[in-house]
């Protein structure tokens, strides 16, 4: 990732409120992607697909390789509750796709938020590529409950994604968060599982930190001034 003409944009535009906690709209990312010579980048809004045909177009308009992704919420007995980011490698993978986004929300209608099982995750892994690790991910809350959660899912999802599971690293201020980035880089190399460095992309411009921030507010119901709602970084 030295070079601007190989690097890679994984947009995570979240769906977790009411309102997206994204303001970042997608012919703007894909006028930055052309404009600094990216030439792919992903979609991978939470818990749906609704934005990836619109994605696409505009990404083939301007010669941008699209990417389409999901950050899909996981319930499985035995762990905590998280997510897991998912990569579509081919068309078998965007079935695959579909195939949990369904699931989600027909076989568990009768919850709040759509979610899949872990065994369904690793039914459904043709064509897919795994990221686990992010700060909302099943490997972090498990982590934070008992890292030998975080042992047996890490060691799961690498038997059986293989050279498709990757542990995601996603670097915050916090001593919980640093305590993670250890245990991350130090599975990385012990169980030789690649890692990769994402950041949460709410918004394309640091000016955008306030109008973003406005909207955070309307999503949750709370005031500006409240300490108790999500807040993204500036």
């Amino acid at each position: 990732m030295t070079s601007k003409t190989n690097r890679f944009i994984p947009l995570r535009n979240y769906t977790q409120y009411s309102l997206s906690k994204g303001a970042l709209r997608i012919n703007e990312l894909i006028d930055f992607c052309k404009k600094e010579n990216i030439p792919a980048a992903a979609i991978t809004d939470f818990n749906n697909l609704f934005g990836s045909l619109e994605f696409c177009i505009e990404c083939k308009k301007l010669g941008i390789q699209p990417i389409i992704g999901l950050n899909l919420s996981v319930r499985t007995k035995g762990f905590i509750d998280g997510n897991i980011l998912l990569l579509c490698k081919n068309e078998i993978g965007y079935r695959n796709l579909v195939n949990l986004v369904t699931k989600a929300y027909l076989d568990n209608s009768n919850s709040s938020t759509p979610v899949v099982s872990l065994h369904q995750v690793i039914n459904c892994k043709n064509g897919l590529i795994c990221l686990a690790g992010g700060i909302d991910g099943i490997i972090t809350k498990n982590f934070e409950e008992n890292f030998h959660l975080s042992d047996q899912l890490i060691e799961l999802l690498k038997d059986n994604y293989n050279d498709n599971f990757f542990l995601e690293i996603q670097r915050y201020k916090t001593i919980s968060g640093q305590n993670l980035e250890n245990y991350l880089l130090r599975n990385s190399v012990d169980k030789q599982i690649p890692i990769v460095a994402t950041n949460e992309n709410f918004y394309l411009d640091k000016s955008y930190f306030n109008t973003h921030d406005a909207l955070l507010s309307i999503a949750q119901q709370k005031y500006i001034e409240s300490d108790d709602r999500f807040k993204s970084n500036d």
